[in-house]
């Protein structure tokens, strides 16, 4: 950051253009309920590319800096903090810059001794975890606990989640490349299956809860595999928007099904992810794998990986020069 006033962030500007890096971004003055915080590292996430095309987001608010999530500290002070939700990235400016301001209900404070990097990523696939887990899921030591996507954002924080629950975790990852990397995460089994696959690879299995991330067909599948009385906890649709479930298991089951939409968890629920999640990572009980870091003018690189589903973990952005 420049100066306490101008900021360097990738800007979208006009819908269905590319967003750019703008070298000199002027940041408002806080008002009542906001903070200043210079930021050093940002999250990409898929949804942050689904912004950046103008799928999501207030397209009256333009131009806007993306980004929904970010680390830095207050400014004038050494108090690290996480910033996301309450619009970060969507309707007002994000965390792809070197400095923002956020309300104060989308800043939560860090213990010391969180990487910075790891801190980047807490935001979304981090909460995202421990609320479909802890909240949505209801997570037991009983648990037989089915992470499908593991190698992804919020997967590898789950298997790892759940695992220091004293459930136990069978992790299913789309390629053997990630195999051995989340099976370090500590999955008492990892399958590499499609969804085709799955059913006959697990047909063993009975989870009693599902997180699915990826829709499309895995979400039968998972239907097909539950245990009587489970729970699925749907998170996403990255293999397909469009479910069809079979009914008659369904319902013969008593399955549940749930949906988390993190648009819309409360600053306080966000706020209890973030330190639950953050207490783990200090404790070194936890970690966030963190694929690459990669400096904010790469921020299209970073972005490309994503939609290649080349990632393991996260991929970080380097906000500051």
């Amino acid at each position: 950051m420049s100066d306490g006033s101008v900021t360097r962030a990738v800007r979208l500007a006009v819908a269905g253009e590319p967003p750019r890096l703008e070298e000199k971004v002027q940041l408002p003055v806080p008002g009542d309920g906001e903070l200043l915080v210079e930021l050093d590292h940002a999250g990409v996430n898929p949804i942050d590319t689904y912004a950046a095309t103008g799928m999501v987001g207030d397209l009256a608010r333009l131009p806007r800096t993306l980004g929904v999530e970010g680390t830095g500290v207050l400014a004038g002070t050494a108090t690290r903090v996480v910033v996301t939700g309450l619009g970060t990235g969507l309707v007002r400016d994000g965390t792809w810059a070197g400095a923002v301001v956020a309300p104060r209900g989308a800043v939560v404070e860090l213990p010391a001794g969180v990487d910075p990097a790891q801190a980047g990523a807490i935001g979304v696939a981090a909460v995202t975890a421990y609320d479909a887990l802890h909240v949505l899921g209801g997570l037991r030591a009983a648990d037989r606990v089915l992470v499908l996507g593991a190698g992804g954002g919020v997967g590898v924080v789950a298997v790892q989640l759940a695992k220091l629950a004293g459930a136990s975790v069978v992790a299913q990852v789309g390629s053997s490349a990630k195999a051995d990397a989340v099976a370090a995460l500590g999955a008492d089994r990892v399958v590499v299956a499609d969804a085709a696959r799955l059913v006959a690879e697990l047909d063993e299995l009975s989870p009693t809860l599902v997180l699915d991330p990826l829709g499309g067909a895995f979400t039968p599948a998972a239907v097909e595999l539950a245990a009587i009385g489970g729970r699925i906890v749907i998170l996403g649709v990255s293999s397909g928007e469009n479910v069809s479930l079979p009914g008659r298991t369904f319902y013969r089951k008593g399955l549940s099904l749930l949906g988390y939409a993190g648009l819309v968890v409360t600053p306080e629920r966000r706020a209890t992810a973030i330190h639950a999640v953050a207490a783990g990572l200090v404790g070194g009980t936890l970690r966030i794998p963190i694929d690459e870091v990669v400096a904010l003018d790469r921020f299209e690189d970073a972005a490309a990986r994503l939609r290649e589903r080349s990632v393991f973990g996260k991929v970080v952005l380097a906000t500051q020069e």
